[in-house]
């Protein structure tokens, strides 16, 4: 993603907004999250809120905002489907689970607002009518806090404009919401979090919800819902597995030795993580034991 115009704002007593179509980002930093910001080492993403309803909205916009996350922070990042609950006891709880210091963390609460507006078309015939168009204008909000403390102590407001009713995401392209996303995120780690801040590389990895995973009918329509530039023989591909995870692009993760099209899983069973705790593992230096389907055949890697 090309560098979008940011404009920072330093605020002593409370923050405000501003912020309009096609302008870019607006960062809005507290004293605290100056301080804080060279400390910091992991980002946790709270659920999102968005202003509109339809099937496997909320999850496909969570499912977004999470795979953003982890591109821009190379790995070092918790994503929403990994917490117990929305509380600050659930966060502080998954990150002790997960081997995380809550002392070096963010949260990153994303709020998404949706607008419509009608726009005129081209109209080449000066004596004709212009055609009128139907826009979306995506606000994105990413509120920051710093674990164990409720006070937000910067933010991070993008804007993009779409088609109405168009996809946010196809192969290689992010439009609308899912771009905001991107520019919000991007600006919010760069600022808040340099340590971890990484140039993007397209990392996606489909991940079949645990609670999906025991009927195909569900886990189809659940990939439909949370991946839908996935090509219908990927998700055939990765429904009919016994795994929960099929790479699409390995992005980050080739440095675990996984390519393109491989199922993922763990040796002897199913496996219970995400795929952050891959992405985290990398980020760490580690190497996790993992199971790959390849070709027709299983191979182990991390030994």
């Amino acid at each position: 993603m090309a560098p979008r115009p940011a404009r920072v704002v330093g605020l002593a007593l409370a923050l405000t907004v501003a912020s309009a179509v096609g302008c870019g980002t607006t960062i809005e930093v507290q004293p605290a999250g100056r301080a804080w910001a060279p400390t910091i080492a992991t980002i946790v993403e709270m659920p999102p809120a968005i202003d509109w309803s339809g099937p496997g909205a909320q999850q496909r916009i969570q499912r977004l905002a999470a795979d953003s996350l982890i591109e821009v922070t190379g790995g070092c990042a918790v994503i929403a489907d990994e917490l117990p609950g929305t509380s600050e006891a659930d966060v502080q709880a998954a990150l002790r689970a997960l081997g995380e210091d809550g002392s070096n963390t963010l949260t990153f609460t994303i709020s998404i607002g949706l607008g419509h507006r009608r726009v005129a078309g081209a109209n080449p015939i000066s004596t004709f009518q212009r055609p009128q168009r139907l826009v979306s204008d995506y606000v994105v909000r990413v509120e920051v806090r710093h674990v164990g403390a409720p006070d937000v102590i910067g933010a991070v407001e993008a804007v993009e404009t779409g088609m109405a009713n168009e996809s946010e995401s196809a192969r290689g392209e992010k439009r609308g919401a899912a771009a905001a996303i991107d520019a919000a995120l991007e600006d919010a780690v760069r600022t808040f979090a340099p340590r971890i801040y990484t140039p993007r590389r397209t990392t996606l990895v489909a991940e079949v919800p645990p609670a999906a995973t025991d009927n195909l009918m569900v886990k189809l329509q659940t990939l439909q819902e949370l991946y839908p530039e996935l090509t219908i023989a990927e998700m055939q591909t990765l429904a009919e597995s016994h795994e929960r995870f099929l790479v699409i692009e390995p992005g980050h993760l080739a440095k675990l030795g996984v390519a393109a099209g491989d199922l993922l899983g763990v040796p002897g069973g199913q496996t219970r993580a995400s795929r952050a705790a891959l992405a985290r593992a990398v980020a760490r230096g580690r190497k996790p034991l993992i199971a790959v389907i390849r070709g027709g055949q299983r191979y182990i890697l991390g030994l």
